[in-house]
């Protein structure tokens, strides 16, 4: 018996380490990465963040989820700008998940950009809808009745975030470079030299230490002026004081108006350095120059639109360059 085990020992042996050389081939080289598994129960792994979390040099693995989140609230159509936004995220990015939180009961995916999206099947099994109620007042003080909306999203964004962790963008954020560097720290935003904090686009672990800080910061809340409480306020009472709470990012996030309106009036604008830029759409009446001869944006104007947006658009579609 002892010669008989002696003999098969060396071929039990090899078949183990078949076995194991497959399936670390298969993990390894064969099946997709996902760093994540989307899971509503927890979604992730509750990841903490100590206070010695070195938000300069980050961590070796990701700390947050490859979710990227968009807001819609009142409105659940999409047009050509958010449909060019997420066509982008999904080229350059290419994200496990898009969340669109919206206030629109049963809300519906309808409509000719909506359709385009169905169309694709790689994008569309990618989007989930979350049903949000828009906020109407932030520690029992009532939201402007002018830019309340807009409020709402400052508020909703960070809720959002603290619930599940994630990428959040403006609707009209372009994604040019992928963002999985910015997974490894604990928060990201932009804030540029002598600027506020641009909350355009914030990158965080559901755990990062200024988002109930941030979110503290509305018991003093003006709701009489646009950005106090969106990036003002924070900046200055909480990042001026604790800048090591957040990875900084200094104008890749492309934030600064004076970077996106050379989307519509500089040819030769480099915005492929940028990692993303905010096409702030909704304010070309008066920041762009050109916008009574192309105040539309469409699959047809677009097509000679002779401006670096033009550019933009038509490569995430698949259009010919002119």
């Amino acid at each position: 018996m002892m010669c008989r085990f002696s003999r098969r020992l060396p071929f039990l042996t090899l078949s183990v380490g078949v076995i194991v050389g497959f399936f670390t081939y298969w993990v390894i080289v064969i099946r997709p990465y996902k760093p994540y598994k989307v899971d509503e129960a927890g979604f992730m792994d509750s990841y903490t963040v100590s206070a010695g979390f070195d938000n300069v040099t980050g961590v070796d693995h990701f700390i947050v989820p490859d979710i990227i989140h968009f807001i819609r609230f009142r409105n659940f159509q999409l047009g050509f700008i958010d449909y060019v936004a997420l066509k982008a995220a999904m080229r350059n990015h290419r994200p496990d998940k898009f969340y669109f939180h919206t206030d629109v009961k049963e809300a519906k995916c309808e409509g000719k950009y909506w359709e385009w999206v169905k169309n694709d099947t790689e994008l569309w099994s990618r989007i989930e809808i979350k049903y949000l109620e828009m906020p109407t007042e932030i520690f029992g003080q009532k939201l402007s009745d002018d830019s309340g909306i807009y409020h709402a999203s400052d508020i909703s964004r960070l809720r959002i975030l603290k619930k599940y962790g994630g990428i959040y963008l403006d609707n009209d954020c372009y994604v040019i470079q992928p963002l999985d560097k910015y997974r490894k720290f604990e928060c990201v935003v932009n804030w540029d030299e002598d600027q506020f904090l641009g909350n355009q686009v914030i990158i965080a672990n559901k755990n990062a230490r200024i988002l109930p800080m941030w979110l503290n910061t509305y018991r003093v809340y003006r709701s009489d002026e646009w950005y106090y409480n969106g990036g003002e306020r924070p900046t200055q009472e909480i990042l001026h004081r604790h800048p090591e709470l957040i990875h900084r990012v200094k104008g890749s996030f492309g934030a600064d108006t004076g970077v996106s309106s050379n989307l519509y009036t500089d040819p030769d604008m480099d915005w492929r350095r940028l990692d993303i830029i905010h096409l702030l759409a909704s304010h070309r009446s008066y920041m762009d120059p050109n916008f009574n001869i192309t105040p539309v944006f469409d699959e047809n104007t677009i097509r000679t639109y002779p401006y670096p947006f033009g550019e933009m658009a038509r490569e995430v579609l698949d259009m010919p360059q002119p």
